[in-house]
């Protein structure tokens, strides 16, 4: 099925729990505000009301109403068809936190235990930290007898899919195979998962290392195994890891290969009963979570579904310049390897009744057009409406209309009715920040807690003697360290391709003493064809399987010429500060190097560092001083229409006036989000731009 963002666009509806009397303002409210697309999730949790018998294989089911109103899902799709919207059917079968017990059953929960996903002391994942009546639980994604009730399920509620798909004459255009496929913010290392249907001999995790390694003398671990049944799942995470990284990091691998095998095991499940991808569009999002901290591979669950993966956005207000960071690495990743990077669920409200602060429309908006700007190409926000443990949605539980629906309404129009060809638009990189995957391993290998996205930990298990988490680290500050210097940098993983490599003339490789070998190697020819290669921290010592690294590794500090291009050297780790705590020779050794390597950003922004009088502790007023450049200007292109659209981003807590400079042409700023254009006279313009706030502009 056809892919087009502007019909993807979208909210969350949640029907059950909303009285039905409420429904139809909700959803004509939501057609008028001109999103496209409804999310819904379709718990089995809510409408089984009755147990599994041999007539009813899934349980007694109500999607009618006849025991509770709230239940009468057909009557919800009949409205959603009525006004002419697209749903996002997100049947589960598991909702994570949203309901007491995932969105399963309950006697999925308190009577087949067998199904658990259970950590290294073979005690059950707690799943989400949120306390449950049942106790917290997450189930063991290929169990076999959690498969046959998940296909019991999707049988059913693919009977109403079938002739409610969009191509049928219905609504339904999209498909949530599961939600947040993970662990559910336990998965660590050692939190998941232990099943015997994973570890137990000739389980999938020895299936695993036979698919990858074929023979067992082939393993490059320290201990040496006659049979793959004999190698035991990692329990600990050791000091050091000298030579036996292989080991571990397989562990951590075979975490994304069993879940794509879950993914690929429900989307088959749909298709047996003709719901394939060719007539509705299959998704499952990630949970929030670093991906350095947690290295999910974005393109293996792609390829999973057979569709699109979404990342969800939850941020607190006003996003910080550390939230937005990390927001624009992980679309940055996104934008890098998958062919339709999107928000599945897109923070609108609040998990909290009494309100300790708002989240108002300008946070909203600020929030959506950072992601817009680094390469999100539709957002579905999450939640429409209020509901339980959720508040300062954009309508209320009655349909009520609030300024943040304003945000909801007013973003398609800007990037359809205004931009030419949103659909094809780029952002503009002037280097690119290498992201290798094995580094990333190495860290949440020693990562206890990977869903705390506030710290990050750096320490043991150690390669060579350098500690994890070091090199993450690196990595997340060189986007920050660019961005100060007035330029932006790609996420690029060239293990999934290396072309957006070559678009650049300087790459970053964030030091790790562990490479991939295929990393090496595609760095090797991009230095050899003329581009310039900065190492910043220790120079690999090891590939993946404990080899000497042959081409890095024989590098010596400072410049070293190869083929048409160079690799440089610096020996030390330069971005392991804090957030807004960059050392100001920091940043500008980094631009020494840029300057050197003659990086000439498409559109550099600069501005002095600002200063603000505000309360301080114990009373009185203090000054503030942030001497950081904290503005960012992301340049978007279109090679199908030759529109160039300008992102201008403030993140001071005050009003700013910042300098661009361009090398691209450009004699005007028009702006399409208010009225101030602006002439640029000799590639030069000031832009003042309201605190924590984004303009954007057609740049002609």
């Amino acid at each position: 099925m056809d892919i087009r963002a502007k019909e993807i666009f979208g909210a969350e509806i949640q029907y059950f729990h909303v009285a039905p009397k409420h429904w139809e303002r909700i959803v004509r409210t939501f057609a008028e505000s001109g999103l496209r697309t409804v999310n819904a999730y379709v718990p089995w949790e809510k409408h089984i009301v009755g147990p599994p018998d041999e007539a009813h294989p899934a349980g007694v089911l109500d999607f009618t109403g006849e025991t509770d109103p709230k239940l009468n899902l057909l009557y919800f799709l009949e409205l959603i068809e009525k006004y002419g919207l697209n749903m996002n059917f997100r049947c589960g079968p598991f909702c994570c936190a949203e309901l007491p017990y995932g969105g399963c059953p309950e006697f999925l929960v308190t009577e087949v235990k067998e199904i658990f996903a259970l950590n290294a002391q073979d005690e059950p994942t707690q799943g989400y930290w949120i306390a449950k009546p049942g106790g917290s639980w997450q189930p063991s994604y290929m169990h076999p007898v959690y498969l046959d009730w998940c296909r019991k399920w999707i049988n059913e509620v693919d009977k109403i899919i079938y002739p409610h798909l969009k191509v049928n004459g219905g609504c339904i255009t999209m498909i949530n195979l599961d939600n947040e496929i993970s662990y559910i913010c336990r998965d660590s290392f050692l939190d998941s998962d232990y099943n015997p249907v994973n570890v137990a001999p000739g389980g999938y995790y020895h299936q695993y290392l036979k698919m990858i390694y074929g023979t067992p003398e082939k393993l490059p671990y320290a201990a040496k195994y006659k049979a793959f049944e004999d190698v035991p799942a990692p329990r600990s995470v050791p000091e050091s890891i000298d030579g036996d990284f292989a080991y571990y990091a397989d562990w951590v691998k075979f975490q994304t290969w069993i879940m794509c095998r879950f993914i690929e095991e429900l989307r088959g499940m749909h298709e047996a009963n003709g719901i394939t991808p060719d007539n509705c569009i299959f998704m499952t999002n990630y949970d929030p979570h670093l991906p350095e901290g947690v290295p999910t591979r974005m393109p293996d669950f792609e390829a999973a579904t057979r569709g699109i993966t979404g990342y969800d956005f939850y941020r607190g207000t006003f996003m910080s310049y550390s939230g937005y960071q990390s927001m624009a690495r992980v679309m940055k990743l996104m934008t890098d390897t998958l062919r339709f990077p999107y928000s599945a669920e897109f923070m609108a409200g609040t998990w909290n009744k009494v309100l300790g602060g708002r989240v108002s429309d300008d946070h909203m908006r600020f929030m959506a057009r950072c992601a817009l700007a680094h390469g999100c190409k539709a957002i579905q926000w999450y939640m429409f409406h209020d509901r339980d443990v959720w508040n300062d949605s954009p309508v209320s539980l009655f349909g009520h209309k609030r300024p943040s629906l304003d945000v909801l309404s007013e973003t398609p129009v800007i990037l359809f009715d205004k931009i030419k060809g949103w659909e094809s638009m780029k952002p503009v990189n002037d280097i690119a920040v290498i992201y290798d995957l094995t580094a990333h391993i190495h860290t949440t290998i020693g990562d206890p807690m990977p869903c705390n996205d506030s710290t990050f930990p750096v320490g043991k298990p150690s390669i060579d003697g350098v500690p994890c988490g070091k090199a993450s680290l690196e990595y997340m500050g060189l986007f920050r360290l660019a961005e100060h210097n007035g330029v932006q940098a790609a996420a690029v993983d060239i293990l999934h391709g290396d072309a957006a490599l070559y678009k650049t003339p300087l790459a970053v490789y964030p030091g790790s003493p562990v490479i991939a070998a295929e990393t090496e190697d595609k760095l090797r020819r991009y230095v050899q064809s003329g581009g310039i290669l900065v190492v910043t921290g220790p120079l690999p010592t090891q590939y993946e399987t404990g080899e000497a690294c042959r081409f890095l590794g024989g590098l010596r500090r400072g410049e070293n010429p190869l083929g048409g291009g160079r690799v440089v050297v610096v020996g030390d780790y330069m971005a392991q500060a804090a957030c807004e705590e960059d050392p100001p020779e920091t940043i500008e050794a980094f631009g020494k190097i840029l300057a050197d390597a003659g990086v000439t950003p498409a559109v550099r922004i600069t501005c002095e560092g600002q200063q603000w009088v505000d309360w301080k502790s114990g009373g009185g007023l203090g000054v503030y001083r942030q001497d950081r450049m904290l503005g960012s200007a992301v340049l978007q292109v279109s090679e199908e229409t030759g529109e160039r659209i300008l992102f201008v981003l403030n993140h001071y807590p005050d009003a700013h006036s910042f300098e661009l400079t361009f090398s691209v042409p450009c004699k005007k700023l028009i702006c399409l989000t208010e009225e101030s254009d602006a002439d640029v006279k000799d590639g030069r313009v000031s832009l003042d731009i309201d605190r924590k706030n984004c303009q954007i502009y057609r740049v002609v």
